[in-house]
């Protein structure tokens, strides 16, 4: 389909500011537990507490979570229905930590997989990837489809080798689901330079092979060397070639498009630029060079260090590519 002819119909629906509606309790059976869903609206009412690890109640967490959800659900419909190409809530509170039954790390429900579930049951799609960027392993979205074929998860995330978590190369899914589930763990403070060879070695290439007809992005922004929360040392340009590349892999494949949802990034002075970098990319626009994109040091042996991890994740998948 022509530029031209996506423009007409509207590249980026986010353009438009469309507001969401909130999402329903229901909703989220799609994905959690009814515990889980039970427990977070007794706990909005207390207004207070801990419903998990870094996950904490305050007054009208129900009703917050609910619209966070609905946005990231029309997001998904506006893709899935063709009325954009592309799409990108801004949301929080975040969602990708959050597993079936138990919220943790600032998430309540996982947004993203809520929505790619409800695009899959309401208008057929049958295949979606789900690229994750944040400087976190989204453990709960992991977790939620690491038995199904018909999701592809991908994960660009922080890892430390001296005390190994989840998050490894090796965790490649199960049963009908197994190859789906795609880790690159790169090492804390790592540069533009290993972002880029990721998504050129890995990103596009098992995105072009596995084929889906939506792409969901999980967009944490905090990899930024700035973020008080990420370990990562990228800046603003990095998020241009995330956006660049999925643009380029939902042309070449004729897909729908793709849906973007807000997950981390703590710093407001630069989560603005990071985004708008990233919607750029998606539209084709050149990169520019922003304030934050300033001359920082990258380590050889980090970078040769990453080489080799992203050489261990394409030796893990060849099988299945």
């Amino acid at each position: 389909m022509a530029e031209k002819h996506l423009s007409e119909r509207g590249m980026l629906q986010t353009m438009s500011r469309v507001k969401a509606p909130k999402a329903s309790p229901e909703d989220a059976l799609l994905v959690h537990s009814a515990y889980l869903v039970d427990t977070v609206g007794l706990m909005s009412d207390l207004g207070s507490g801990e419903l998990g690890e870094g996950a904490y109640a305050s007054p009208d967490l129900l009703e917050t979570t609910l619209i966070a959800m609905g946005g990231s659900m029309k997001a998904a419909e506006i893709v899935a229905s063709e009325e954009a190409r592309h799409a990108f809530a801004l949301l929080r509170p975040p969602g990708h930590h959050a597993s079936v039954s138990t919220p943790m790390g600032l998430c309540y429900f996982n947004n993203v997989a809520v929505a790619v579930k409800h695009i899959m049951k309401r208008h057929g799609i049958k295949r979606v990837s789900i690229l994750d960027f944040d400087a976190h392993h989204g453990n709960g979205t992991s977790e939620i489809f690491y038995t199904h074929p018909g999701v592809q998860y991908i994960s660009l995330h922080e890892y430390d080798y001296e005390n190994f978590g989840l998050g490894h190369y090796e965790e490649i899914g199960y049963g009908e689901g197994k190859g789906t589930n795609i880790n690159i763990p790169l090492l804390e403070a790592s540069p533009d330079v290993s972002y880029k060879t990721a998504i050129e070695r890995v990103v596009r290439p098992v995105l072009e092979s596995f084929k889906p007809e939506v792409i969901a992005v999980s967009a944490g922004y905090d990899p930024h060397y700035a973020d008080p929360v990420g370990n990562m040392n990228v800046d603003s340009s990095t998020f241009w070639e995330f956006g660049h590349a999925v643009k380029e892999v939902v042309n070449a494949l004729g897909a729908k498009g793709s849906f973007w949802v807000l997950e981390g990034g703590y710093n407001p002075l630069v989560l603005g630029p990071c985004i708008e970098t990233s919607l750029q990319g998606l539209q084709g626009k050149k990169k520019e060079r922003l304030d934050d994109q300033v001359i920082r040091e990258v380590r050889d042996e980090l970078v040769n260090a990453n080489n080799q991890v992203i050489d261990k994740v394409l030796e893990t998948l060849a099988p299945f590519m």
